[in-house]
Parts: structure tokens; sequence; C-alpha cells
């Protein structure tokens, strides 16, 4: 009976197992990847994640009994670790790691499992917390030529490509040589710029001839230097100054820059004293670069040394000559051409019941010549006269017999002052430019526009006004079809709005007293004369 319950048992035990295998093979193996965890340098202050991968290299299950990391205060922290492995299976060991501050680091990873042959594994865990490093770009900085009046910048690049914080304490110009710096998004100093972050400066440099005078030539080098808590750095800065032509403009007559002058004046503008200081070649580029709103003056002359501009309404105009040498730099200079102190402006219109404003612009524009001159509005002509002081209405006065031409009497220069003068003290289409006060053109009017046929504007200008009673008077010169008008008289102190009327009707042959003005002590007094009209015309006023 003893004998078969050992064979009973016997073939009980062969029935649960794999006969060609010992039952004490059935066990797990433990194996890990990688043996040692090394992760190079690191960025600090931040959580770095990091797997260590346990595997089960045997034919039974490993139970995990227990996963730690030493020290357990270090910068390696275990995160989770699976329990139990089945055959064949892996499976990952989470860790973390945070670095204060630069320098080596290093912990152990701990596993004990029911591995008989190794009940206890370590896995070394290493890692350094990395440096700040300032990267600089560009380096050198180097500007090349740079043209005075153009100047130039660069941005430059402050960069972070440490694996630490860089704090950036200082960043300055060695050398006083000209060029400048910006800091803009960098400021203010101190600066902490986390691993891979990065700003922008921005040097500049805008050279003149004293740059090259303080700092001995037109090669200049400076040092960027930036201060870190790594250290210092140094970058350098060149460049070559290139100087601009030295622009000269003023009025050819004068020899100014500033002028004063009438509408339709014709004024010179001379720039041919501009040179380029180093001998390049350069080019004359002028502008109107300022200018009345309803202007359209434009430059005569366009790249020459010499050009003329006529000013087309009253005020402030500024005529500027750029000279560009052949490397592009640039200087300017402007002549500004300023109103008389004086200026006198009629329009007019025709009144609501003018025939001609039966006729639209579309049929004026269908009609003949012939057609339009009977028909349409614009034909009336309007004289605008400015009486000085003591002077009657008609005292056109008459260019003296010893004049050699009649043409000098209206010149604008003083060439002829002696015996080319008219004197006459109505300023009007029949005496332009009669000669007023003291000798020579500074203080006499100017007829600058006269309108024969249409609706203005006719305008008179003064420089230099004496003191005393002016009367500013309007004549219906001709009337060709029949069209009753009304006129408006602007009067203009410097440029600037001293007064403007009413609209006055006004009809053929008759002359309005527009406005009485009474000068006192450099400042002007405005009586203004609505329907008011002078009944002593001279019936010639406008045919002499």
């Amino acid at each position: 009976m003893r004998y078969a319950l050992v064979l009973l048992g016997s073939v009980f035990l062969a029935h649960g197992c794999q006969c060609d295998e010992p039952l004490a093979d059935l066990s797990g193996v433990i194996d890990v990847t990688p043996r040692v965890l090394d992760l190079g340098a690191v960025r600090t202050t931040v959580t770095h994640e990091a797997i260590v991968t346990v595997g089960n290299r045997g034919t039974g299950t490993l139970s995990l009994l227990g996963v730690a990391v030493e020290p357990a205060d270090g910068p390696f922290h275990l995160v989770a670790a699976p329990t139990s492995l089945r055959p064949g299976e892996a499976l990952p060991v989470a860790l973390t790691l945070l670095v204060a501050v630069p320098g080596r680091v290093n912990g152990t990873l701990v596993i004990s499992s029911d591995d008989p042959a190794t009940p206890r594994l370590e896995v070394p865990l290493l890692a350094e917390g990395g440096v700040a490093r300032l990267f600089v770009a560009p380096d050198p900085i180097a500007f090349g030529r740079v043209n005075e009046g153009a100047g130039a910048a660069r941005t430059v690049t402050l960069a972070n490509d440490g694996l630490d914080d860089l704090i950036i304490d200082s960043v300055d110009l060695v050398d006083d040589v000209g060029f400048e710096l910006d800091l803009g998004a960098l400021g203010p100093l101190p600066r902490r710029l986390l691993p891979a972050d990065s700003v922008l400066v921005t040097a500049s440099l805008q050279p003149t001839q004293q740059t090259i005078t303080d700092h001995g030539g037109a090669d200049l080098r400076d040092l960027l230097r930036i201060g870190t808590n790594v250290g210092t750095t140094d970058v350098v800065v060149t460049a070559t100054v290139n100087l601009a032509p030295v622009t000269v403009a003023v009025d050819q007559r004068s020899r100014r820059h500033i002028v004063k002058v009438g509408v339709n004046d014709i004024v010179v503008v001379d720039g041919s004293e501009t040179a380029d200081p180093e001998g390049d070649a350069f080019t004359f580029g002028w502008s109107v670069a300022e200018r009345p709103a309803s202007s359209v003056m434009a430059v005569v002359g366009q790249g020459e040394p010499v050009v003329r501009v006529t000013p087309d309404v009253v005020g402030r105009y500024l005529v500027r000559l750029r000279a560009t040498d052949v490397y592009g730099a640039f200087a300017q200079d402007d002549v500004e051409l300023l109103p008389r102190d004086l200026a006198v402006l009629l329009s007019w219109a025709p009144a609501a019941d003018a025939p001609c404003r039966a006729f639209s612009a579309a049929q004026c524009a269908a009609f003949s010549d012939g057609e339009r001159r009977q028909r349409c509005c614009g034909q009336s002509d309007l004289d605008l006269h400015l009486v000085a002081p003591g002077g009657v209405l008609g005292d056109y006065g008459s260019c003296p017999v010893s004049c050699p031409a009649i043409d000098f009497c209206a010149e604008e220069s003083d060439d002829h002052v002696d015996d080319c003068r008219s004197v006459g003290l109505d300023c009007a289409f029949a005496n332009r430019s009669p000669e007023w006060a003291a000798r020579g053109r500074t203080d006499d009017p100017s007829l600058d526009i006269d309108d024969v046929a249409g609706d203005g504007p006719e305008v008179i200008s003064l420089n230099d006004p004496a003191d005393g009673t002016y009367r500013v008077v309007v004549h219906y010169c001709q009337d060709r079809i029949g069209e009753p008008t009304t006129a408006t008289v602007s009067l203009l102190d410097q440029g600037i709005p001293l007064h403007v009327t009413s609209p006055q009707p006004i009809t053929a042959g008759q002359a309005w007293l527009a406005a009485v003005l009474v000068r006192t002590a450099g400042n002007w007094q405005v009586i203004a004369e609505p329907n008011i009209f002078d009944t002593s015309v001279p019936s010639d006023l406008c045919f002499r």
C-alpha cells in the first residue's frame, strides 16, 4: 500500500509540471536598462523626467519588493514604479531630476526583488547642472561704410545658450567714438535671461565731420562690453565714416537763406557752393519741402546746381536741396520763402442773377470759343489797386524818359534804381512796381498776379510798409457780356489772414473802396468799407 501511494503521488506531480524543466527554475530574473543613468548636462531650476526600464528575463513572475531613490533628499526623485513583472515583460520606473545650482549631482535607484540571484539591484544616477553662457550675434559688429546723413544701425542679439540663468548686469560701449547704444527691451538692468531666452539691443552711428575730427580719422573702433554673472564679454564694433557733401543753398540775388517774395516772383535758388569734403562725385536733388495747401509750385532745373521756383499762392515755402554722394551720404539745406509783409488778394464771381449762369459747365465746354466768350461766365475783368499814403486812384506815374528801356522800370532788382523807377502812388496793372518810400525794391509794392478775364485772383504785395493810410480799391474795368459780379478782398499780414471782406456786388465802371489800412508803429488797423464807391473814377482808369 505504501508503494502505491508513492506512485500515485508521482503521477500527480507528473501531470502538474514540464517534465524536462525542474520546478526550481520557475522564477523571475531582473534586468534594467540602462545600468547607469547619466543625464549629462542639464538645465538648472527646471524639473527633468527620466526613465529606467525594469525587465523580467525569467520564467516566473518577478515581484518588486521595493523601489527607492537614495538619498531621499537628493536631486533625483521616484515618481512611479511597477510592483511585479510577468516573464518577458519590461516596464518603466519614472524618475524626476531637479538641479538647483550648477555642478555634479548623483543618486542611486535601489530595486529590491524576489530574484534569488539579485535581491538588491542598484542603478547609479548621474547628472550635471549646466552653467549659463552668453551668445552674441553678430560678433564682431561690423558696420562697414556708414554715410553721414543716412547713418546706420545694427541689431545685436544677446542670448543665453547655456543651461543656467544668465544675469546681464551691464551693457556699455567702452570708447566714446560716436556709436550709440539703445538697450530697448533689455533695460533696465540687471536683466535675467533664462536658458534659450534672447533679447535685442541696437547699436547705431550717425557720423558727422566732427566725428572724424574728434577721433582722428574715418575708421572707428569700439568695444561693446557685456557684464554677466559668468564673466565679461567684449565684442568689437567697427565702422568707416563717409562724409556727406557740405550742402549750401541760398537765394541767388540776396545770398540769404530766408527771403520775402510775392506771388509769381521768380526766385533763383543757388546750390553751386555745395562741395564734397572727400572729393566724391555727388548729385543735386531739389524739392519743395513745404508749401501752402493750394500751391502746385515746382522746381525748374531739377538736377542742376541752380534752379528756379515761382510761388503761386501767398504763403510760406521751403525749397530744399539734398546733395547725395556716390555712396549715398547726403546733407540738406533749405531756402525759406516767406510772404511779403502785406498781401492783398482780389477774387470775384458772377452774381447769382448773372445771365451767364444759365449755361452749365457742360454746355459751355461744348460751345465754340467765340460762343463761350459771348455767353459763359468768366469774361469780366476786375482790377485791384493799392494806393499809398497821400496818393489818388489812377496815379500811375510814368517811367522816366532817362530810362534806357521801359522794361527796367518793372525789374525786380535795383540795377537801374537811379533812372528807371515810376513814382506813381497807385500800384495796379498800369503801375506794377512803383518806387515807394526809400530808394530800392525793398519797400516797393508789386502787382504779382493780374487776371484780365476770369475770377482772379489778383495779388498785390508789399514789404516794409511805411506808416500811413493805404486804400484798397477794386475797379470793375470791363463787363464783356453783362456779368454782374461779387468781389471779395483778403488781407494777409506776413501770410497770416488779417481781414476778409464780405462779398460785395459790383457792376461795370464802379470802383469799390474795399478797405482802408492804417499802419502805425508796425501794426495794422483795418477799416472795412462795404458799399462805399469812389465816384471820381478817371474815365480811362483801366485803359492807360
